[in-house]
This record gives structure tokens, sequence and C-alpha cells, in this order.
């Protein structure tokens, strides 16, 4: 489950590049879409980004916090005469010293809350997190310029960003069905529950095979010498599991086979 969580956020990191995202600037809570008529874009609307169907209602609820935290805090307010927005962050850390402290305990609330999504976040993207918080915190210690700097580099919009990342390429796994090491080119595979509730499980049951049973005849997977009946082959595991051996009945060491008591015994009773 770790090698999976790993690779999902490789995944994360690289379309975080490739998607072309600006995870300072661009609003991880609300989207525009455009407005068709006629086949053309009459104006613009703001919306809510969607949230993919396939992930856990766990995963879906803390990605809407996180964004919606992430945008009071850091792109809650515009003013006219500046063309830059800013939230309550910027208005917490102008307080000297105690400021930037509550400011930092904000947004590690906010990094514990991302990281209790099912199977929790990998390695590398919460140690991004923590160091996006730990440069906040430094340059928002410089009075007047450090406020300035920190309402420009948005440290919680930066961290919703890496979590929404990640859990598309989640939700992209689930959809799929399986996911590929964008550096090794590892494919592991994942069992669908049928449920919907897009919990990540790798699938380590071996792949069955498509040729019919071997028949077997005498002493195959039938009764052995000593009356015991072997253990038939586990298909779907590939496991087999040998039973132990019919218990003998007579307690003069006759010959077990299974018939029930001594062969020996029976023909001397015979006899008398």
């Amino acid at each position: 489950m770790n090698v999976l969580i790993s690779i999902l956020g490789k995944r994360a990191l690289k379309s975080l590049d490739t998607d072309k995202i600006k995870p300072n600037s661009d609003n991880p809570y609300e989207e525009r879409v455009p407005v068709y008529k006629n086949g053309q874009i009459v104006k613009y609307r703001t919306q809510e980004r969607p949230i993919p169907v396939e992930l856990s209602s766990n995963d879906q609820a803390i990605l809407k916090t996180v964004r919606k935290r992430a945008y009071k805090w850091d792109m809650g307010f515009k003013c006219c005469c500046v063309p830059v927005r800013f939230g309550w962050s910027f208005f917490i850390g102008l307080i000297p010293i105690i400021g930037d402290f509550a400011d930092a305990l904000m947004a590690l609330w906010l990094v514990k809350k991302a990281s209790k999504i099912d199977g929790g976040l990998p390695a590398t993207l919460y140690a991004k997190m923590i160091s996006n918080i730990m440069f906040d915190f430094a340059i928002g210690l410089i009075p007047i310029v450090g406020d300035i700097i920190d309402a420009v580099y948005r440290a919680n919009t930066r961290n919703a960003w890496l979590l929404h990342v990640y859990l598309m390429a989640k939700a992209d796994a689930v959809r799929n069905g399986k996911v590929s090491d964008p550096e090794t080119g590892e494919t592991i595979h994942l069992l669908r529950n049928g449920t919907g509730d897009g919990v990540l499980q790798p699938s380590t049951r071996p792949a069955q095979s498509t040729s019919a049973p071997k028949t077997t005849h005498g002493r195959g997977w039938g009764w052995n010498r000593g009356g015991g009946r072997t253990a038939e082959p586990d298909l779907e595991s590939g496991v087999v599991e040998a039973r132990p051996k019919r218990e003998l009945r007579d307690s003069h060491g006759g010959r077990g086979d299974g018939r029930g008591g001594s062969t020996r015994d029976s023909r001397s009773q015979g006899r008398r």
C-alpha cells in the first residue's frame, strides 16, 4: 500500500507541472467556465470546482474543506486599488510575532486536515506542505516586507493544490483500475470492490489460468495409499493445503486401507 501511495505522489507532482497550474495564484476553490449561446462564448461564470465521484465520501469532504479554507485565508478579499487578492492570513500576519505564530498554526491545522484522507498523504507531499509553511513563517517575521511576500506566496493555497493534484491522481487510478509509476513504468492493478467508495487496494491475487484443469487418475488428486484424501488445488489463490491421512482404526498395527478395520483380524474371526 505504501508503494501505491508513493507512486500516486509522484504522479501528482508531475501533473502539477504538466497541467500548468500556478499554485500561488490560481484559485483552488472556484473556477471560471464559459457560457455558450448559439455555439459561441457569451460570458464566463464562476463556480465551485467539481470533485470526482470516484473518491470516497471522506476524501471528498476533506478536499472541499481544504479548498474552501485556503481560499478564505489567502484570497478571500479583493481591493479595487490593489490587483492582488488577500485573505485573513494577511491580516493576522500583520500582528507582530503573535500573528505569525497564529498564521503558522492555522496552516498546520490545514495540513493535518489534509493528512486524514484515506491512506494518508505521501511522505513527499507532506514534507513539501510543511516546507511551504516554514518558508511562509520565516518570511513573515520580517516586518512589512515579509507580510507583503506572504500575501503573494500563499502557503495555504499551495498546499491545497498539492492535495488537489494528489486526489485527482487517486481518482484516475480508481477509474482505470490501475496506476503506473512515471519513473520506472511499473504498473499496479487495483481491486474493484464494486461499492464506489474510492478505496485503493492493490490486487495480490495471481492471474487465473484460462485453460481447463487437468483430469488426474490413479493416485493423483484423490485417495492416497493411507486411506486419507489429498487436498484439491485452490485455483483462486494458488495455494494447495495438504490434509492429514486417516487414522488407523485398529490398535494391532493393521494396514489402514480406508475400508475400516484390519483385514487380518476379519479373516481370523471368520475361521473361528
